[in-house]
């Protein structure tokens, strides 16, 4: 079967599997981002691409193709470095951990979740206020429970979750189908920048929160998306 490979590379790119050149041919990172998505997607791990994994990976991308993503900064600022590892990119990584003007160190040694949503919002909203907690310690991830205001389950949602007697906070890009999973963008996600799913009964009483420097007409319900053979996180790291 013949598919348009630019067009795979991209949405390869996008979910964070695929960080070699979009250029049309099928080497090794192709192959190695095709077997990575399916092996996520529950499908047999091969570096074929059938109108299966056609399928598949249109809908796990189609929330990048969303107009109301252009309109959230944050969204934009995070999806710029969209794949990026802890180890294999650190460098590239931590000078964009480090662009807001802080930095909690080294992202391949401390947990980083919340130094990356820091980031985003830092950068792409530079007149949001912080909360005492949150000036006092962006990095503890609990801490985003009191940022900005209180909102649903909306796109570019910042969206903080217990994780045994820590936490992890990202931003709400997808629900499942049940409602019972939210896909989540943000760092320290299998080490890297990515997206998630995590089971909603982990999110925080007001745990999903909008900044309020930016308008909330803005605010539009998270995209449903499938989560057939959903990879489920416990423990982002």
């Amino acid at each position: 079967m013949s598919y348009d490979v630019k067009w795979v590379q991209k949405a390869l790119k996008k979910l964070g599997h695929y960080t070699g050149a979009v250029d049309g041919i099928v080497g090794p990172k192709t192959e190695a981002a095709i077997v990575k998505f399916k092996q996520n997607s529950g499908l047999r791990p091969r570096p074929f691409v059938g109108p299966i994994t056609l399928r598949k990976l249109a809908k796990a991308a189609q929330m990048f193709e969303r107009p109301e993503a252009d309109a959230l900064p944050w969204i934009n600022e995070i999806n710029k470095v969209l794949g990026l590892h802890e180890t294999r990119d650190n460098k590239v990584l931590t000078e964009w951990l480090r662009s807001d003007g802080s930095l909690l160190g080294d992202p391949s040694r401390l947990p980083w979740c919340g130094d990356a949503v820091e980031t985003a919002i830092k950068r792409a909203l530079p007149n949001e206020k912080f909360p005492p907690a949150l000036q006092k310690n962006p990095y503890w991830a609990r801490n985003w429970a009191e940022f900005g205001i209180a909102c649903g389950r909306v796109y570019g949602a910042v969206a903080s979750f217990t994780r045994g007697g820590g936490g992890h906070v990202g931003f709400l890009v997808g629900v499942s189908r049940s409602g019972g999973l939210l896909r989540v963008r943000g760092g320290n996600q299998s080490n890297m920048i990515n997206d998630t799913w995590i089971s909603a009964s982990r999110l925080m009483p007001r745990g999903l929160r909008w900044p309020s420097s930016f308008p909330t007409r803005f605010q539009k319900d998270a995209p449903v998306l499938d989560d057939t053979g959903a990879v489920v996180s416990t423990n982002e790291a």
